[in-house]
């Protein structure tokens, strides 16, 4: 399976933000100069055939500074031990602060919608129930515009910052492999999830929500609804994107609290093999 990051339509997106691409044979290498550093590059998760010289010459053609790689391995992986000490071996270094989240939760949406429910734990069934019974209203939108002021609300004042990735995402993966969620009351939107979709995988990519649609439950909603959109549209899985990573307790620490809510909702953990530097 190739994760989303290493698809054509990532690396144009990249391209508009502002990366520079570069491919080793099929793997997308992002580029980006940084101010008196120089260039800065990163290889998020590609496939587990590695050609390890490859990435070190690479680093030294690009005069790169840092070269960063996030390897698409889980610890189940009958190589992760050999690729593991090769990376360490060969002097690259554990990143401990990733750039790509190095745990996840995902959920098998090959169960029926019934089963899914049952997966949620007590208390998010309630939630979902509750945000019904507040008159949460979930619907499928194409105004972006909406779901980036929610956000910029959320993370005033320097809620400006995620403007260009968004409207860039937006552009790139809308309509055919992206889907918005908004949650209104009262007629006003209070929360949304962007979501990715690539090869059967349904990514929760963006997710916000105001004070008062947290109040009435609405994320949980949201989330719910999601589940069932992915599943109809023929994802079999639903990856949320990162979890807290107890190796890495000073980078992931903020992620406590969304692990939790994330956790509410059933799925398999799935452990990645630590991001590496040279």
């Amino acid at each position: 399976m190739i994760d989303i990051r290493q698809t054509d339509q990532f690396a144009n997106f990249m391209k508009d933000i502002g990366w520079q691409i570069e491919k080793l044979d099929s793997t997308y290498v992002y580029i980006r100069k940084m101010p008196i550093l120089g260039n800065f590059a990163k290889i998020p998760r590609p496939q587990p055939i590695f050609d390890y010289q490859s990435i070190i010459n690479l680093k030294k053609k690009l005069k790169a500074y840092q070269l960063k790689i996030a390897p698409f391995i889980s610890s189940t992986d009958k190589n992760y031990k050999k690729i593991r000490n090769t990376f360490l071996n060969l002097g690259f270094k554990t990143e401990y602060f990733p750039f790509n989240p190095t745990t996840t939760l995902q959920i098998n949406l090959t169960k029926s919608e019934e089963k899914l429910f049952k997966n949620l734990t007590e208390a998010k069934r309630r939630a979902v129930r509750k945000a019904t019974k507040n008159e949460v209203a979930v619907v499928e939108s194409n105004n972006i515009e909406e779901f980036i002021n929610i956000r910029k609300r959320q993370y005033f004042p320097l809620g400006f910052m995620i403007v260009p990735e968004m409207k860039a995402s937006w552009k790139k993966f809308y309509p055919e492999n992206a889907s918005l969620l908004l949650a209104y009351y009262q007629t006003k939107p209070v929360g949304g999830i962007l979501l990715l979709f690539y090869d059967n995988v349904a990514y929760y990519w963006f997710a916000s929500s105001l004070k008062i649609g947290k109040k009435l439950f609405a994320p949980t909603l949201l989330v719910w609804e999601a589940l069932k959109r992915a599943k109809k549209r023929g994802c079999k899985t639903f990856d949320f994107e990162g979890i807290y990573d107890e190796r890495f307790p000073k980078a992931s620490e903020n992620w406590r609290g969304f692990t939790k809510f994330k956790e509410g909702f059933g799925g398999k953990k799935i452990v990645f093999m630590e991001n590496f530097l040279i």
